[in-house]
């Protein structure tokens, strides 16, 4: 026996009244504007939390530690709200894959 998911409205839409843009309404009447708010506020907390693993990173290559991956993984988590750290993170898994993929072949 299956059970069908209960129905669930669709969100209501109304227009702005200054711009004529429609906006999303939850059930309640309230409006997406925290989500809007945190948006700054995740930006600059992964730049600073990006900016401090590729710094440990620059640091592990002078001292013991996996200092390439960690400077990786660091352009990684930048590239999750910046376009161009995007564009270096998968440029440099291309060049990740192709090195292995040579690897491979010799062994």
């Amino acid at each position: 026996m299956t059970t069908a998911a209960p129905h669930r409205p669709a969100p209501e839409t109304t227009a702005d009244a200054p711009t004529g843009i429609p906006t999303e309404t939850a059930a309640n009447g309230a409006s997406p504007a925290p989500r809007r708010r945190l948006r700054p506020v995740r930006k600059i907390a992964v730049a600073v939390a990006g900016t401090v693993v590729i710094a440990a990173g620059i640091v592990m290559l002078v001292i013991p530690g996996p200092g390439v991956v960690v400077i990786l993984a660091g352009i990684g988590l930048l590239g999750t709200e910046f376009p161009a750290a995007k564009r270096v993170s998968d440029r440099a898994y291309g060049y990740i894959k192709a090195a292995w993929a040579k690897i491979r072949r010799k062994g």
